[in-house]
């Protein structure tokens, strides 16, 4: 395909990056690169969205990374995927035949599936601080992205999303549902919670956010980027470590930090080779200098992964979460960081031996007992109202260009693109009613209005 017909394809979609913050797929495969990688590691513990697009939509995969290699004028294609998944391999090794594709199997460790790491491990590139994988020539795609992309190629725009429901529900399940749909609906999909009083990790427990009030959670709806709700009882040690204030934080690292350097040492960022070093944040923190600290502004390369806060610390202590107040505090002070853009190659022998394996994190945080729970099929979710936020991506919101009492159907655009700015299309997921316009459109079935 012509790559301008394929990128108008891809954007007229409204098409972002599903497993993390969401970037505008048509500004990232809009370059020239030598290798493209297909994200099927599923970084965070408990989500099984990328195994189920692996296994039940590798046609569309194995579609849309040959246009992605073809248009970015690549020369390699790669499908990475954790090696313990034998029946997915085996599926994708078929699927791939002939196609000039290949598959890189990695070990499970976390966190294989962030990009950086994956460029890593697949090509033995450093990607330099504060860049992306455009910079080392390779394009990242997570494998629930290329399925969008591959249903793009044939006009139609992504108003649906696959989550992984687990945790203390009734039955964990995969859950496809319209974009705005209340979390609520897909819990109660999956038989509802089976603890008095439950708190929810939307995403993955590594960075997901958790809520924790009535409010938050009735608020809470799918959108392009999310991956997963976990159920968990109300005081579990991620609602606890989550609450902890930056007051509180900082009397702790002042108290407690032994600058041991385990946050630093452990880090994946740092094990690549780039230079950020987490324990000098925690020590200017601890002094409550980090405004005026040099060091600390390494704080503006943290990925926010986890695991310094919730393996690495042997105190208790929330490097993360300090990283992520610095990062804002230094964000609307408008300081940049000014430190080394140099990456360090010594650090590769050390990697094979501070990878973290899932399974100690996943017991290390708390989860362990729901790691067995392997959903089997997806339900369907068909609510009768959405919310359908107009950020859903990296960027400015969408504009929108519709107005309460029209009447939409699914796949209209409700939400186009600023002149001259980042972002993406949103589309409306049902068919129905304009009931409100804000920071979202909402959309009720002419039914429910009834």
């Amino acid at each position: 395909m012509e790559k301008s017909r394929f990128i108008a394809l891809v954007k007229a979609a409204g098409v972002v990056g599903e497993g993390g913050a969401g970037f505008p797929a048509h500004v990232k495969y809009d370059a020239c690169v030598d290798t493209v990688i297909a994200n099927g590691c599923e970084c965070e513990p408990l989500l099984h969205t990328d195994q189920h697009h692996m296994m039940h939509h590798a046609p569309d995969i194995v579609r849309a990374l040959s246009a992605l290699v073809e248009v970015t004028g690549a020369s390699r294609g790669v499908i990475a995927l954790k090696r313990k998944h034998a029946e997915i391999v085996d599926h994708l090794s078929r699927a791939t035949a002939g196609t000039g594709l290949s598959l890189a199997l990695i070990d499970n460790f976390y966190p294989a599936g962030d990009e950086q790491v994956l460029v890593k491990e697949v090509t033995g590139r450093t990607v330099p601080p504060l860049g992306l994988p455009l910079a080392v020539g390779v394009a990242v795609a997570n494998t629930g992205t290329l399925v969008s992309v591959s249903r793009a190629m044939d006009e139609t725009p992504v108003t649906r999303k696959v989550v992984t429901v687990t945790g203390e529900v009734k039955t964990p399940c995969l859950v496809e549902a319209p974009l705005g749909t209340p979390v609520s609906a897909l819990v109660a999909a999956c038989g509802g919670e089976i603890v008095p009083d439950p708190v929810y990790v939307l995403g993955g427990p590594m960075m997901g956010p958790v809520v924790d009030t009535p409010e938050a959670y009735a608020a809470a709806v799918v959108t392009k980027t999310t991956g997963g709700v976990i159920v968990l009882p109300r005081g579990h040690f991620l609602q606890v470590n989550a609450r902890t204030t930056p007051e509180a934080m900082r009397r702790r690292a002042a108290a407690a930090c032994i600058q041991c350097r385990y946050c630093s040492e452990l880090c994946p960022r740092y094990l690549i080779g780039q230079p950020f070093e987490t324990h000098r944040v925690m020590r200017a923190f601890a002094a409550g200098v980090e405004g005026s600290s040099q060091p600390a502004r390494q704080a503006l390369l943290c990925c926010e992964c986890g695991v310094c806060e919730l393996y690495a610390c042997p105190m208790g202590l929330s490097p993360r979460r300090i990283n992520i107040e610095v990062k804002r505090a230094m964000r609307a002070a408008g300081q940049k960081y000014e430190g080394s853009r140099e990456v360090t190659g010594t650090r590769d022998d050390w990697r094979s031996y501070r990878r973290i394996p899932v399974p100690r994190l996943a017991a290390r945080v708390g989860i362990e007992r729901y790691m067995g729970i392997h959903p089997a099929g997806c339900l369907e979710v068909r609510p009768k109202a959405v919310r359908i936020p107009l950020r859903q991506h990296i960027g400015a919101p969408a504009a929108a260009v519709v107005a309460p009492g029209e009447t939409v159907v699914a796949g209209q655009v409700i939400g186009e693109i600023p002149e001259g700015a980042l972002g993406a299309r949103v589309h409306a997921s049902i068919d129905g009613v304009v009931t409100g316009v804000d920071g979202a459109v909402s959309i009720s079935s002419k039914g429910a209005l009834r």
